[in-house]
Parts: structure tokens; C-alpha cells; sequence
């Protein structure tokens, strides 16, 4: 490409807020600078428009708090989301109404610290069917024109979301929910749904009406993110402090026209390794136990044979504490039975 190879970078944000590009101005720095030569800010960062307000103007703010002059162009793209949330921007997306946006002013310069802002009208066109469009609304601003081979453009991405007037659908299904083990000794624990759009508009999960897994309980929260219309979703959300042990039921559900769909898991915790280091302690108690019992058998009898052995007179053979007066009588008689010819 003459001129150098060119790339655009686009910040596309899909929740409330304020969008936002931020840079030092400089290929390869470290990080943004405290006062960053580029700062675009845009805000909303996202727009939902009921059919109450398809008729209305709608206003966006844009704000240079950079150090540079900034030279912005505003568009519109097509887009679709697939199933991990990843934003593509195509030609004929379906739902598509990059057609309608009629945006004033197209194109302007912000001086730095300035702010203005950009009116959007809808002009859908005649008799257009009911339900739900999207479109893009791109704050560009152009690479530099200056030296090197390798030139950014920095893009801010705004989806708008459109439902028109009449009967729509708003049916959703889940199609999974799994866990990221069936079987676990502790947290934290995934779980992963996967929900698609049958309706015929897009449909948000936004706290606090976001989609939640109920398990036992205690409600966990996915992170927030918008389904448009025919498009399915697989999002995660962790459970960090389950309880010590349970087997727990997990249930997702949603609702729409065609009625509730809900899908279950179930789900085992059990401390293995606490259990077994319990169940160590156990038998280190009892082989203690046992070995105190053992030597107290052991040592019990021969004491008492030793006491026995102190308290009987007959096997001391008259010494020790004998009675005096009964050892004068035994002495008297054996001196009567040596002289019979005496009495």
C-alpha cells in the first residue's frame, strides 16, 4: 500500500457507560502517558431505542482529552456478535440498519480539552417489518501523516439497538449449562450457559435483570452482554465462595414470549482433602490410644503381683514386723519338747 501499511483499531462496547480510545500518540510506548497526546471519549456507549423513540433524535458526546488537535469522522457499519461475544463488522449483517441513521454533523474537529455533540435521526424505511435491528455508529479519526511505515486509525464503536413498533417476539432458549467439574473438593467453580435468541428482537442482561445461576440457593451472576436477534451465546460465570460441602443444583432459566426454558446441572463438592487429613488424625488418635492401653495391660499385673508379694507374712519366714509375743510361745514350747525328763 502506498504510503505505508496502514490498521484500524476499533473500541466496541457493548455495555452502558462511556466509551472510550486511549493513547500516547507514540508506535511501541510502554503505556498511556499521564496527559496522553490522544484521549477519545464517547458517551453513551451504548443506546437502546424502544418503539416509543424510533421518531426522536438521539444525542451523543463526544470529548477530546487529549493534547492534540483531533480531526473526527463519524459512520456506520453493519455488525453481528457470535458466540463467544467477539464483534464483526459486515456488509450485510443480518438485522442490519446502517441504512436508517441520518448522523449531523458527519465530520468535525476537537480541540484539546473540547467536547460537542452529534445528533442521530431513524428513518426506517416505509412499512418495515416488526422486531429488532442493530447498527454501529463509528467515531473515526485517521492516522497521522507522519513518518514511519506503520499508521493506526482509532475507532470508538457505539452499537445501537432499534425495536420497531409492532408484535415481536421475545423467546429465548437454553440450549447447555455445564460446570467446570461435576466433581470438586472446593471453589471457586464455572459454570458455562449457552442461551440463544429465537425472538425477534435483542434481548439484554444487564445487573441487576442480568441471567444468574441459581445453585441452592445463591444466585451467580454472569457477566452482563446483549443477544441480538438470532444469535446464540456462550457466557461463564464463577462461583467463587461455594459452600464446604454439598450436592448442589444449578438451574438457569430464562423467559420470553414462547414461555420459560431452564436448564439444570448437578454438581458434588465434597473436602477430600480435608476429609483425609481428618480421617489421618483418626487413626493416629487411635493407634496412640492403642499402644497406651498395651503397655498399661503390661505393667498393671506385675505391679500388682509385687504388692501381693509385700503383704503376705507367711512368705516373709518371720522377718520383718512379727508378732513378739506369739514368736515367745512358739520358742517356750520347743524348749518343753527337748526336756520331757524335767516336768
Amino acid at each position: 500500500m502506498a504510503g505505508g501499511l496502514q490498521r484500524v483499531i476499533v473500541a466496541f462496547l457493548v455495555a452502558g457507560g462511556m466509551a472510550s480510545v486511549t493513547g500516547s500518540g507514540v508506535l511501541g510506548a510502554s503505556g498511556p502517558a499521564p496527559n496522553p497526546d490522544f484521549s477519545l471519549t464517547v458517551s453513551p456507549a451504548r443506546l437502546a431505542v424502544g418503539p416509543e423513540g424510533i421518531d426522536d433524535p438521539q444525542s451523543f458526546r463526544v470529548a477530546n482529552r487529549g493534547r492534540s488537535p483531533l480531526d473526527v469522522a463519524v459512520g456506520r457499519a453493519n455488525f453481528t456478535v457470535d458466540g463467544t461475544g467477539r464483534t464483526a463488522f459486515e456488509r450485510a449483517a443480518p438485522g442490519s440498519a446502517a441504512g436508517w441513521l441520518r448522523v449531523t454533523p458527519a465530520g468535525f474537529r476537537l480541540a484539546p480539552g473540547a467536547e460537542r455533540g452529534v445528533t442521530v435521526r431513524i428513518d426506517p424505511p416505509p412499512r418495515p417489518e416488526p422486531g429488532g435491528y442493530q447498527v454501529a455508529l463509528l467515531f473515526a479519526v485517521p492516522a497521522d501523516s507522519g513518518e514511519g511505515n506503520l499508521r493506526v486509525n482509532r475507532v470508538i464503536g457505539t452499537p445501537i439497538y432499534l425495536t420497531l413498533p409492532g408484535a415481536i417476539d421475545t423467546s429465548l432458549r437454553v440450549d447447555d449449562l455445564t460446570t467446570s467439574s461435576g466433581f470438586a473438593t472446593g471453589g471457586p467453580i464455572d459454570f458455562t450457559a449457552t442461551v440463544d435468541n429465537t425472538g425477534t428482537v435483542h434481548r439484554d442482561f444487564l445487573a441487576p435483570r442480568g441471567l444468574k445461576v441459581v445453585v441452592n440457593g445463591y444466585d451467580v451472576p454472569f457477566p452482563d452482554f446483549t443477544l441480538p436477534r438470532g444469535v446464540g451465546r456462550t457466557v461463564t460465570a464463577r462461583w467463587e465462595n461455594p459452600p464446604f460441602m454439598c450436592v448442589c443444583r444449578a438451574t438457569v432459566s430464562v423467559s420470553g414470549t414462547g414461555g420459560t426454558s431452564t436448564r439444570s446441572a448437578t454438581l458434588v463438592i465434597l473436602p477430600l482433602h480435608f476429609l483425609g487429613a481428618l480421617l489421618a488424625v483418626a487413626v493416629a488418635l487411635y493407634v496412640l490410644a492403642w499402644l497406651l492401653r498395651r503397655r498399661f495391660r503390661t505393667r498393671v499385673p506385675g505391679a500388682h503381683r509385687a504388692s501381693r508379694g509385700r503383704d503376705d507374712p507367711a512368705r516373709q519366714g518371720g522377718e520383718g514386723d512379727g508378732d513378739p509375743v506369739g514368736d515367745g510361745r512358739e520358742d517356750s514350747a520347743r524348749v518343753a519338747a527337748a526336756r520331757p525328763d524335767e516336768v
